[in-house]
This record gives structure tokens, C-alpha cells and sequence, in this order.
């Protein structure tokens, strides 16, 4: 039941609360509560999921689903209401105001009477809710330069009640861009306007030029919007007179779940050498981040293989001990960085790939194409442009959301390296492998790749989720990998080149103690083998592809997987290419995926990458101590590459390595293990 629970109490924190608080829902757009729902409520989930078992847990959680159902019921929505109204056509199919990432306003209207809700003040045009201008105009042409900031003009209505407690002073702040004017109850307020006690209508109608925006209300020269009670309509005596007692229900709530389960998740832990390291590591990396050493911090993630000499106790020789080792520092690396992030967009590049997946996002989620997704092929990725507009749902119209998936990803890669390796050559081993993934990522080419709306790492994320699954299911059975089919049809959604790795994903019914040396021997690894992993992964990738080929089928009348993409144009065999000329395209595409980098070079820290892949080559050749490496991990290495023996991709350094950054680790660590074991048996003798 667990896993139910999770659900709900998602929906009880994410349900945006009728009245603004310091955490009351989505949009996360405050630091407080997009840090403790979206960064500590999944990481507790995957730490101790076992406490949402509790009768405090479960009460709290109902408790906070019943108070946001009655405040839907009983209070309007605090805040204001912001409208934009654009002086020229904005984006295909948009019939009225832009909507802006928000699901307090009438997001579902084709043209809202609110774009958003005001609920906090705007010090520069990056907290505007104005993520729209990221969109092509209705021309499907690139952007003009009065689309966009500073060129564009926009005009903005604020409409809604103030409802001081007592006589005060409301006065707005505005940019040097920004001509605005204030009326209140009716009359136009020069400068200052004062207010008694009591419900006074507010209207601001504003333009807005040039890029040096601000809307900051003041009352009696503080924030209003902690001072004084704000909604979008008149609200009733009663919500006026329990208003300042219920900004306080939703917070506590969430604060004493998270508070009890962390507790619960510390306790459960025992050893004290672990907490200290995961402590330790943690703290340090904040603090280097908070002080502005980035490059400082991103060594420190590769010295996380330092955690290799803490003395472990065997309860936490498994997963969750390399959670609390590698994981936690790493959650605390990826919320740090980003925390600038928090509430604030920005305008992406014209024409490049994130751009495309934005716009498609919004078309899904606030225009309601949800099949057909923005576009009846997918020569863009397809399953992105879901997640992506999932995440700006969750965390309005900045992408921290998509810096947070991206490192949960890289995370679920880093121990998907780890579990390979420790089934192979243990946990001490395991540990620097998961760190290894890690440091490649932060310290080479890749690292660009975080945050910035591309599929790659998505894709690679659900590939390393499938195959932990796999692993699991030579156990948990059916259920654990039917969850590796859809993880691997996931992946092929997202990437389609990552094809051969979905059904790859297979490989895992092995055992991974079993070498390469027995593949030739069916009789070594026949009773072995998961037979029910190795049917129903394949089956349920097979469906994937078919209703995939529906789909396409449905908007085109072709039945093709890839009708309508970029294979063609990629591929590495192109018609009327010489044999030559193919060779080296395919030569070049496989390396490029190897040295992380476009065009391949060697790259120090890419050595991992490369090392593992050449334990690989010498374990199918036979080599001695090579051939004793897991079969499954051989097996799956070559099927994570293989698309780049068929196409080529281009743009964007090391987005095509992500994916094989886990498994060549894993070989990599797990070859130096075996080394190492034989130089100590030779020594023995």
C-alpha cells in the first residue's frame, strides 16, 4: 500500500491551496516549498517509503487533502489576477490572454480571464509569469524581434481586493519599463494610496516594454502580500475573519509530516559512520555551492568514492546504503545549484531542440493536445515534450523542475552502476562505480546537458530504471519486470535510437554473477536465467513500439515507427554513400558516443566511458580475466551503442554518451576489480 500512499500524498501537496502560504501547492514557485516537495518528499520516498505505513503519516496526509477540498469549498483564491494581453498574435491556435504555468488561474479557458495569480512580488522580468514569450509565433517562422523582450509590447491588467486589518499605505513599485496605474475602489491613486480598514477593490493596468520590469506592492513599506489579505474576489466576512489563522494550516501539515519522516528515516539508519558521511558530504557541498564554488563542488561529487573506506555495516552493504552515501550528497549538490532557478524563466535559444520540447509542452498541457502532442510525427523526440510540460505544471514557469528530473535520472543511472557492480565485485567496489557515473557527468562535456530542457537524460534515466527493475525481477517476479518493460519502452519514447537498448534491457534475466565465458555454454546459465523477465520485457517493448506505430498511423495513415523523424537524414548508410564513406560516418558516430564529445576527441574524463568500453571488446574476445566480467553487463553495453552504428546524432557535445555512462562504469570498476582479484590470488600462490 505503500506505493498508493505516495500517490495521495503527492496530490495533498502538489493540490493548490485557496489560500497562499508559504507552501500551499503548485506552482512551486517559493524556495521553501519547491525544496521540500519536489527535492526532500521524493528522496524520503525512496529512502523509507515503509513510514507512510504510520497512523501519523497517513493522518497528516488526510488531513491535509480534507483542509484543501474545504478551502476549494468555503475561500476564493488569495492573490490577484494577472492578465497579459499580448498587442499581436502570440502563438499558434492561442485564441485569447497567455496562459502562464499556473493552475490557480482558469488554465483550461482558451482565453483566460486571469493568466496567473499574483501571490508574490516580481523584482525583475525573470519572476514575471511571462514564460509564454518562449513560444513560436503563429507563423510556425522564427521569432520577430517585437515578439519577444525587449522589442515586444505588452500591455497587463491586475485585477483583485485588498483587505488591510487596519489603515495603512499601499504603494507599487514598478520598473523603469513599466508604466502603470493603480486604481482603487474606482478612483485613480496618484503616488501612495491610502486605505482604511477593510475590502477595497485593486486594479493596475500596466505596459510593458523593454526588459527592466518590477511589480512590487508595498504596504507601509513592507511586502504587502505577508501583510495584508489579498484575493481575487470579494471574499465573504467569514474567510476575512479566519484568514490569518488559516495561512498556517497547510504549512504545518506538510512541516510535520517531513519533519517526523525524516526523523524516522535518520533513526532507521543505525550507523553512525554512514550519517556522518552522508552528513558530511552533504553540508560540505552546500556550502561550497552557497559560496559560489562550483567547480569545487562538482570534485567533491567525484570524491564521493572516497566513501568507499567508511566501515558499512552489512545491513547497508545494498541500495539503500548507497542512497544514503552517494544519493543524499548528490540530491543536496542538484538543489543547490539550482536553487537560483526557483521561480524565475527564461527566454530559451530560437530553434534549438529545448525550444521545440517547450513549445510542444505548452501545447499539450494548456492547449489540450495531449495525443497528438503538438505535432502529428515526431521528428523531435516524443515522450520529452510530455515530461517537460508535467514539470512546468509542478513548478510553474521556471525550468528547476527540469534541473531536478534530470539529476534524479542521473542519480537512478549512478545505481543502476552501482547494483552491478556490487552483485559482481561488492559494495566497496559499487560504491566507487556509482560515484564514477556521477563524476563523468558533472566533470566533462555533458555537464552543460543538466537542466536545459533536452531528452537525452530522460531517456537515459528510464533505461537505468528498467534495468534495475530487470535485476530486481530475478526475484520480485513478474510485477518488477513488467515495471522494466514499460521503464524500457519509456526510454524508447523518449530517444528513439535507444531501441536495441530497450530490448537490451532483457539481458538482465542472467545473472550477473555469470561471465561472459558462459555465453557459448547454454547448459551453464539455462536453469539460471529469469525466463519470466526474459519474455515479458520484450513482449511489453514489442507493444510499445506497436502503439507507437498506431499513433503515427492515426495522424498520417502510415503504420511506421519512424514516419516522420530524423532517421533518415542521421543515418550513418545513406543512399548512394560509398562503403567507405559509411564506414567512417559509423566509425566516428561510435566514437563520438565513447570520447563524450562532438567531434570525438580524447577526453580525460571520459576515460571511464572508453575503459569500460574496451573491457567490453576484450571480454567477447576471450581475453583472460576480461572474459570473467558480467555477461549481462557485455551484453548490455553493446546494445546501449548500437544505435550509433546506425545513425549519427549531432549538436549538443556528450548528449549521446549519458545513457552508456552507467554501464561503462560499472564495466570499468568491475574489470579493475577482477584485475585486482587476480593479482591477489597470483600473489596467494
Amino acid at each position: 500500500m505503500a506505493p498508493l500512499w505516495i500517490v495521495i500524498a503527492a496530490i495533498a501537496m502538489l493540490w493548490p491551496d485557496r489560500i497562499a502560504s508559504l507552501i500551499d501547492g503548485v506552482p512551486l514557485d517559493r524556495a521553501v516549498e519547491a525544496v521540500l516537495i519536489g527535492g526532500v518528499f521524493p528522496t524520503l520516498c525512496v529512502l523509507h517509503r515503509e513510514f507512510l505505513r504510520t497512523r501519523f503519516a497517513r493522518a497528516c496526509i488526510v488531513a491535509l487533502l480534507a483542509w484543501k477540498a474545504c478551502g476549494a469549498a468555503l475561500f476564493v483564491q488569495d492573490g490577484w489576477c494577472l492578465r497579459f494581453e499580448p498587442t499581436r498574435p502570440y502563438a499558434k491556435d492561442a485564441g485569447g490572454a497567455p496562459h502562464a504555468w499556473d493552475l490557480r488561474a482558469d488554465w483550461r479557458a482558451g482565453d483566460p480571464i486571469c493568466s496567473a495569480i499574483v501571490t508574490r512580488p516580481y523584482r525583475d522580468i525573470a519572476e514575471f509569469p511571462a514564460w509564454f514569450f518562449n513560444l513560436p509565433p503563429p507563423s510556425d517562422s522564427w521569432p520577430q524581434p517585437e515578439d519577444r523582450p525587449p522589442a515586444a509590447t505588452t500591455p497587463v491588467r491586475v485585477t483583485g481586493f485588498a483587505i488591510p486589518d487596519r489603515a495603512g499605505v499601499l504603494h507599487v513599485d514598478v520598473g523603469p519599463d513599466v508604466r502603470a496605474t493603480t486604481w482603487i475602489d474606482g478612483r485613480i491613486a496618484d503616488g501612495d494610496a491610502q486605505l482604511a480598514a477593510g475590502v477595497h477593490a485593486v486594479a493596475i493596468d500596466a505596459v510593458l516594454t523593454g526588459d527592466r520590469w518590477a511589480f512590487v506592492p508595498l504596504w507601509n513599506g513592507g511586502d504587502l502580500w505577508s501583510s495584508v489579505m489579498t484575493t481575487v474576489r470579494k471574499p465573504s466576512s467569514f474567510a476575512i475573519r479566519v484568514h490569518p489563522a488559516t495561512t498556517f494550516v497547510a504549512p504545518a501539515l506538510v512541516a510535520a509530516l517531513l519533519v517526523a519522516w525524516t526523523a524516522a528515516a535518520v533513526a532507521q539508519v543505525t550507523s553512525i559512520a554512514v550519517l556522518a558521511w552522508t552528513f558530511g558530504a552533504s553540508i560540505a557541498i552546500a556550502w561550497l555551492l552557497t559560496h559560489d564554488h562550483h567547480t569545487a563542488a562538482r570534485w567533491t561529487i567525484a570524491a564521493l568514492a572516497a566513501g568507499a573506506a567508511v566501515p558499512v555495516p552489512p545491513r547497508l552493504r545494498n541500495l539503500e546504503g548507497a542512497l544514503l552515501m552517494i544519493g543524499v550528497p548528490w540530491i543536496t549538490f542538484v538543489l543547490a545549484i539550482s536553487a537560483p532557478a526557483i521561480g524565475r524563466w527564461f527566454l530559451y535559444g530560437v530553434g534549438h531542440d529545448m525550444w521545440m520540447y517547450q513549445r510542444y509542452g505548452y501545447r499539450i498541457v494548456m492547449q489540450g493536445y495531449w495525443l497528438e502532442a503538438g505535432s502529428p510525427t515526431f521528428y523531435f523526440q516524443p515522450l520529452y515534450r510530455w515530461i517537460t510540460a508535467l514539470l512546468h505544471v509542478a513548478f510553474g514557469d521556471s525550468s528547476v523542475g527540469e534541473w531536478w528530473w534530470d539529476g534524479a535520472c542521473l542519480l537512478a543511472g549512478a545505481m543502476f552502476s552501482f547494483q552491478v557492480t556490487r552483485r559482481f565485485a561488492g559494495f566497496r567496489w559499487a560504491i566507487v562505480a556509482s560515484a564514477a557515473t556521477l563524476a563523468v557527468f558533472v566533470l566533462g562535456t555533458a555537464w552543460s546537458l543538466i537542466g536545459v530542457g533536452l531528452s537525452d537524460i530522460s531517456a537515459a534515466g528510464f533505461l537505468s530504471m528498467a534495468g534495475l527493475a530487470a535485476i530486481a525481477g530475478r526475484r520480485a517476479g513478474a510485477s518488477a519486470a513488467a515495471a522494466a518493460g514499460v521503464l524500457a519502452t519509456l526510454a524508447f519514447y523518449t530517444r528513439l535510437n535507444h531501441l536495441v537498448a530497450a530490448f537490451g534491457v532483457a539481458v538482465f534475466a542472467l545473472p550477473i554473477r555469470m561471465p561472459v565465458a558462459a555465453l557459448p555454454r547454454p547448459e551453464r546459465w539455462r536453469r539460471s536465467i529469469s525466463w519470466t523477465t526474459a519474455a515479458i520485457v520484450p513482449a511489453i517493448v514489442a507493444v510499445g513500439i506497436l502503439l507507437f506505430a498506431w499513433r503515427t498511423w492515426h495522424y498520417t495513415g502510415v503504420f511506421s515507427v519512424f514516419y516522420g523523424t530524423s532517421r533518415n537524414l542521421l543515418s550513418n548508410w545513406q543512399p548512394g554513400a560509398s562503403f567507405a564513406t559509411s564506414l567512417s560516418r559509423t566509425i566516428e558516430s561510435v566514437l563520438m558516443v565513447l570520447t563524450v564529445n562532438d567531434p570525438p576527441r580524447f577526453d580525460v574524463f571520459a576515460l571511464p566511458v572508453l575503459a569500460g568500453a574496451g573491457a567490453a571488446l576484450l571480454s567477447i574476445a576471450g581475453v583472460p580475466v576480461f572474459r570473467r566480467l558480467p555477461a549481462a553487463a557485455v551484453l548490455f553495453f553493446w546494445a546501449s551503442v548500437a544505435g550509433a552504428f546506425v545513425v549519427r546524432g549531432s549538436a549538443y557535445p556528450g548528449r549521446f554518451s549519458v545513457h552508456a555512462m552507467p554501464i561503462t562504469c560499472a564495466l570499468t570498476v568491475c574489470a579493475a576489480a577482477a584485475v585486482v582479484r587476480r593479482a591477489r590470488n597470483q600473489g596467494l600462490e
